[in-house]
């Protein structure tokens, strides 16, 4: 039996919780000999990264890894939205005059509130799929979603254009993956991802932002391998660095392919809590943009504070939507290599976000 094919979170699992059962993300060779083997409690299918979900009891993981069909097992890490509340204010600014009309940007998070700096005077709230309930329609639950969606693409209506967002004419796809409780799980997040994989045709989004992060669990990371997947079928992500400061950079942000995104304060110092780190010799995360006390649309009232990577994230993926609007059909790789390029380097050499 080769336990070369289990990563070493999931052999800590398999350990400490014996009595309990175990989700885990499990990389298949041959999907048909795999399900035929029906005694590992498949709960979800990714086909996009040749994966399934499985919920089994944990000594049931290692007979799994004598099949020829399995490739890899890893485990269903823990999903965080990366932001904390605080007090402040802050002004959007867009010199170059664009707006991210016909540009669609799908905001993956905790859900997005129907505000009416989304809805007036268009509707620009495309289509919502949840993954945490049943709900069809645009909520959310936590507020951290509409948050995020209000930097990126908030018009401002509300306050006079006074907190107008990157792109205030961007259309936006909501995908719930996190609860109330700014909590979630890997199964969720991959479900996102599939289904916009799955629709991206009929959806037309060119940008997702993804402010939240996990732990990565090895190389073989399924959100990290899921994020690559929708970059190289043409959606450029965006994604928190993470808020732990040091080597602690989160899942998928870890990806060389993600644009990874770090928090400034008003002078553009890097905020103490950015995660950075060095992934394959490349110093994450790339770009860095306002992530200190910034004020942005709430569920259920007009604005609110926020700090947090997962604030500066939505800055980025504004931005992201103004270069589509300009430049058209470009592939992510080289929306990434524009951003970069017109990035200012700070006092100590970090490239901030020219807006």
């Amino acid at each position: 039996m080769s336990r070369s094919k289990l990563s070493d979170s999931l052999k800590h699992a398999v350990k400490t919780l014996s009595d309990e059962k175990i989700k885990a993300v499990v990389y298949v060779r041959r999907p048909a000999e795999f399900y035929a083997l029906k005694r590992f409690g498949i709960v979800r299918e990714y086909p996009f990264i040749s994966a399934v979900g499985i919920e089994c009891a944990s000594d049931k993981i290692e007979p799994l890894l004598l099949s020829p069909a399995v490739e890899y097992v890893t485990a269903c890490a823990r999903v965080s939205a990366l932001s904390d509340d605080a007090q402040g204010s802050g002004v959007f600014v867009n010199a170059a005059g664009l707006t991210g009309r016909s540009a669609r940007l799908a905001v993956m998070d905790t859900g997005v509130s129907p505000h009416l700096d989304f809805c007036l005077p268009e509707n620009r709230l495309i289509e919502f799929k949840d993954f945490v309930g049943t709900c069809d329609v645009f909520y959310d639950d936590n507020g951290h979603g509409t948050f995020v969606a209000g930097v990126a693409a908030g018009n401002g209506l509300t306050s006079g254009k006074k907190y107008a967002g990157i792109a205030p004419d961007a259309e936006i796809i909501g995908v719930k993956v996190i609860g109330n409780d700014g909590e979630g799980g890997a199964f969720n997040v991959l479900d996102g991802m599939q289904w916009l994989l799955d629709n991206r045709e009929r959806l037309g989004v060119r940008v997702c932002c993804m402010s939240f992060g996990s732990t990565p669990t090895d190389v073989n990371d399924p959100l990290r391998r899921g994020a690559e997947t929708l970059i190289r079928n043409g959606i450029a992500v965006v994604a928190a660095s993470g808020n732990g400061g040091g080597n602690t950079l989160k899942s998928p942000a870890i990806s060389p392919e993600v644009i990874s995104v770090g928090a400034v304060d008003d002078q553009s110092r890097v905020a103490e809590f950015t995660s950075k780190g060095v992934v394959r010799g490349i110093r994450k995360p790339e770009i860095y943009a306002r992530g200190v006390n910034v004020v942005s649309t709430l569920a259920g009232a007009c604005y609110g504070q926020m700090t947090g990577t997962s604030v500066a994230a939505p800055y980025v993926a504004g931005a992201c939507c103004l270069l589509y609007e300009k430049y058209g059909d470009v592939p992510p790789r080289r929306v990434k290599e524009m951003l970069l390029r017109s990035s200012i380097p700070n006092g100590s050499g970090e490239l901030v976000l020219n807006i």
